[in-house]
């Protein structure tokens, strides 16, 4: 009996195929009201008629409550330990569709800060239960789940694309149905939180304290993850309108940054796959020697070479996206849910708010001049700090 027992605790835990599933899923139709804004900002600036500064702060309006509000709801998720707060992200983020109804810019940057709130409470809990729901392979159950975001942010960049064309921007607000129907799933579906809530830390200032020995390698972490958000919101927020200023239709742009965001879905997928096997820091570095110089080439030639570049580029950086969340929890297992929320929502919030600034050196100087060189420089700054990061799986 003893050797039964020996040998089931030293085999590996499986993964939940069917709760990593319903968490792609879920993952998916929780970001893919994020993937509605950008390809319709061409659409919106024109009809509000907005400065290009003023796109940046849009880009980053959804992120204050989605992503700085995610380090509130993951200090408060690793106490409550509730699976069904996911569906608050697809109920809240389905106000995206109705974007087109706004009157002006405030009442936009409003919708867009009350549809982040849902999504603030889905990330932290999800990224815990994918955690959970991975078994031993962590980094690509984390990286499976990770992805679902990315590839609904290229089903709704397609959806939001087609609405608009065939029903016209009003049409956009058919959207809001698969989300609202889904979330109402999601209050009974959800995968159970395991642990004991009592477990958590009781207060806020004892979990910081607690995070004290960890902070420098976390910080790191961060600033890297931060500066290649930065260039992928780029890419998200600038590639439609750059795409129209030298030619393009809203079709193409809406098609160029959904084919960038499928493959980095792909990119996102094999990254964690590579992780488990490699390291979590090899692939971060790897990620960003490849991803910024195809970045910077995507600006510099003409299209079909520019989408084949930037999918390059998408499947490059993002290899990186779900392992750093792997590896901010492996850095700090005892606060999961937390460390998602910092390595995730305030990152997205930070790299959100330089799109305010990309926009109005995009005012001076032309997106043909700003974007190539934004990149090389922030992409180039997370290469080298990169190679300080923690040698662990």
């Amino acid at each position: 009996m003893a050797t039964v027992l020996e040998a089931q605790a030293s085999a590996p835990a499986r993964a939940n195929r069917r709760h990593i599933s319903l968490l792609v899923v879920a993952h998916m139709a929780n970001d893919a009201y994020h993937g509605f804004l950008s390809p319709m900002m061409p659409l919106l600036a024109q009809r509000l008629e907005l400065s290009l500064s003023m796109v940046g702060l849009l880009s980053s309006a959804h992120g204050i409550t989605a992503d700085m509000g995610q380090l509130l709801f993951g200090y408060f998720s690793d106490r409550l330990r509730k699976g069904w707060l996911m569906a608050l992200g697809p109920l809240c983020g389905a106000l995206m569709a109705f974007m087109f109804f706004m009157p002006g810019f405030w009442p936009l940057f409003g919708l867009l800060l009350l549809a982040g709130v849902g999504s603030a409470c889905f990330h932290p809990v999800a990224s815990v239960l994918a955690n959970q729901s991975a078994g031993s392979r962590k980094g690509l159950g984390v990286s499976l789940y990770i992805s679902g975001g990315r590839l609904g942010m290229a089903v709704g960049a397609s959806l939001a694309t087609f609405l608009a064309t065939r029903f016209g921007p009003d049409g956009v607000a058919f959207g809001a149905i698969p989300g609202l129907a889904f979330g109402s799933l999601l209050l009974f579906l959800s995968p159970p939180y395991r642990g004991d809530a009592a477990r958590a830390h009781p207060n806020l200032i004892e979990t910081l304290r607690s995070l004290r020995g960890v902070f420098r390698p976390l910080f790191r972490l961060w600033v890297v993850n931060f500066c290649r958000t930065s260039v992928t919101m780029t890419v998200n927020a600038f590639v439609p309108l750059f795409i129209v200023s030298t030619g393009g239709t809203i079709a193409q742009g809406g098609r160029t940054v959904a084919l960038h965001l499928v493959a980095a879905t792909a990119g996102g997928i094999y990254g964690g796959h590579l992780s488990d096997r490699l390291g979590r820091r090899s692939v971060t570095i790897v990620s960003l020697v490849l991803g910024t110089p195809l970045l910077v080439l995507a600006f510099l030639v003409p299209d079909p070479y520019r989408t084949l570049i930037l999918m390059a580029a998408g499947a490059s950086f993002y290899a990186q996206m779900g392992v750093s969340v792997t590896y901010a929890q492996e850095i700090a297992p005892a606060h999961a849910a937390l460390v998602s929320s910092f390595m995730l929502g305030v990152m997205w919030f930070a790299a959100g708010g330089s799109m305010v600034v990309v926009g109005a050196l995009a005012d001076a100087f032309g997106l043909a001049g700003t974007l190539p060189v934004y990149c090389a420089v922030v992409g180039g700054t997370g290469l080298a700090l990169s190679f300080g990061l923690p040698k662990f799986k």
